[in-house]
């Protein structure tokens, strides 16, 4: 009995050690405790707090004798007794941590849910590319359990998936992290010598700005690995990179890099973000699609939608000012050209305003235009008196024709004019080889899968 018991111990052990189910190892960068535990209550109903397992073994053992003689005068006995017990409790108590209740999520979506996007399930010997293509057109395609090509039947709003990713963080989280570093780093006066205080300052205000924004939360923009997004039959899939050999020419053309995107909360690393958010770290994550299909819009700082009245533009001049300032900072250069590119972006202001509302600009009117331009381009160093500068080229317009320029109307104006310049609000204007970095790589050349993050782990 005592072997068998110590057999019992001894694999227990090392069960426990292997990770019991041969379960992978997992470090985990982010774990999201409120998603896990919903997620999986949805799933089972109530979950236990505690698991307790108990091994009790007991051994008696009882010899007994006696003698008994009458001879009527002597009455005598003999007895004797041994007995032997042992006993032995062993009680394990494991607290059901975070990391177990994702680990039964985990195993419970992978043993029911034969349909979730995972690594694992395209693999093997590459499917014909022509016979997929057909299956695609009689929109009966018998490779969905495999996830090579991925429509918007197979990424459902509230779906799980499973995707290998470079995990990055979007450009405005970026740009905010590296002016609060300076920041810091200017209280060093060695360092504090090679950096304009004016600018030094004004980066500080737009960082406050943008900080205000984020709320706490940190964008994500993380590139997929497996998956690019292909447009087939009018209709975008995402397609496995073992794919890309066989697709038609026509196909390839229309290729586009594809990007998990969503918001995480900054509390909920369990890694230094400084560590893990600049590296382009190759990782895995568990998410749930927020927004069913491909997209071709995203936007990072959630708060802008809520001030999108007041402030239509305010998500489009966030992004191109993230742009630019990382181009900027990546270049350790301003372009000799400032001045001139802040007076071309009001002056093409202007004349995009002129055709919207269909109204011919003669000489003097472009030179009454270009004086504005000049005289107003210094506002345009603040992303808060920017917005002045356009108004008073607009003014001009309305008192010359009189016009009304509706307000939508203005900054899509405001926004295009920007985009063809090449000037990012904040005056951060870009060089020519930063200006066609920014350019070369438009929202239009990328797509987002819109999903909230649960978990990021290697």
């Amino acid at each position: 009995m005592f072997s068998r018991l110590k057999r019992w111990f001894q694999n227990r052990k090392k069960r426990t050690l292997q990770g019991e189910g041969g379960a992978s190892l997992r470090e985990f960068v982010y774990l999201d405790e409120v998603s896990v535990t919903s997620l999986l209550s949805s799933r089972r109903g109530a979950l236990p707090s505690e698991y307790t397992d108990t091994l009790s073994s007991s051994v008696k053992s009882e010899v007994s004798s006696s003698v008994n003689a009458d001879l009527k005068v002597v009455k005598s006995g003999l007895g004797s007794r041994f007995e032997a017990t042992q006993g032995r409790d062993s009680q394990v108590l494991r607290k059901a941590t975070i990391q177990a209740t994702f680990k039964d999520l985990h195993d419970h979506e992978k043993r029911t849910n034969p349909l979730m996007v995972r690594p694992e399930t395209a693999t093997g010997d590459t499917p014909d590319w022509s016979r997929i293509s057909a299956e695609l057109t009689s929109r009966a395609y018998i490779y969905a359990e495999q996830s090579w090509v991925l429509g918007r039947d197979r990424l459902n709003r509230g779906d799980l998936i499973e995707i290998d990713v470079n995990l990055r963080a979007d450009a405005t989280f970026r740009v905010s992290s590296i002016i609060s570093t300076m920041s810091d780093l200017v209280s060093n006066p060695h360092l504090a010598a090679s950096i304009d205080p004016e600018d030094m300052q004004e980066a500080q205000a737009i960082n406050e700005i943008l900080e205000s924004l984020m709320a706490g939360l940190v964008p994500l923009k993380c590139r997929m690995v497996d998956y690019s997004a292909y447009v087939i039959n009018g209709v975008e899939y995402a397609i496995h990179r073992k794919l890309e050999p066989t697709l038609p020419e026509s196909v390839k053309l229309t290729r586009k890099s594809l990007y998990v995107v969503g918001v995480t909360e900054q509390s909920l690393y369990w890694k230094d973000i400084r560590r893990v958010l600049f590296s382009d770290s190759p990782v895995r994550i568990l998410c749930r699609i927020g927004t069913s299909g491909i997209q071709s819009r995203w936007t990072p700082i959630k708060l802008s939608e809520v001030l999108k009245e007041i402030i239509p533009d305010l998500a489009n001049e966030i992004d191109r000012f993230s742009a630019g300032a990382l181009g900027t900072f990546s270049s350790g250069s301003q372009s000799e050209e400032v001045t001139g590119q802040r007076v071309r972006v009001l002056a093409l202001y202007g004349e995009l305003i002129a055709r919207r509302y269909g109204l011919t600009l003669d000489s003097d009117a472009r030179e009454r235009i270009e004086n504005l331009a000049r005289s107003s381009s210094g506002l345009l160093v603040s992303v808060t008196d920017s917005r002045r500068a356009f108004n008073l080229i607009t003014q001009d317009l309305e008192s010359q024709f009189s016009i009304s320029v509706d307000p939508g109307d203005a900054a899509n104006d405001r926004d295009r004019s920007w985009r063809l310049i090449g000037v990012t609000p904040g005056g951060i204007a870009l060089s020519a080889s930063n200006a066609s970095r920014v350019q070369a790589t438009p929202a239009a050349d990328e797509r987002y899968i819109d999903s909230e993050f649960v978990a990021i782990y290697w």
